[in-house]
């Protein structure tokens, strides 16, 4: 079942140094507003705590849903690896849980 981003409560990450908002559910993409992009990720096989990669569909070890203001560059094959202990991490300090909140507090800010 994929969900309408206007109902899901998000939490707030810094991914590849780009702020974004993530969920564990799959999201309806019809849903999402046309300023902003929409990556899913994948958990590794061998350990299914730990997001590992992102791309624009993920199928097999899906492991949540990430809407980002600025594009993240992905390789000629549409996806991009990544080391969760270097390039992921929550936001602690006043998150953003909603679109509102977090395009009030990051739309037409540089990463």
């Amino acid at each position: 079942m994929r969900k309408n981003v206007n109902k899901i409560i998000f939490d707030e990450i810094i991914v590849l140094g780009t702020p974004a908002l993530f969920t564990d559910w799959r999201v309806n993409r019809a849903s999402v507003p046309a300023d902003m992009k929409m990556y899913e990720v994948r958990h590794a096989d061998e350990d299914r705590g730990d997001p590992c990669q992102l791309a624009r569909g993920i199928f097999v070890n899906f492991y949540g849903t990430i809407l980002t203001l600025q594009p993240l560059l992905l390789n000629d094959c549409d996806y991009l690896d990544f080391d969760s202990s270097k390039d992921w991490g929550y936001i602690d300090d006043d998150p953003c849980a909603t679109i509102a909140e977090f395009r009030s507090k990051y739309a037409g800010k540089e990463k």
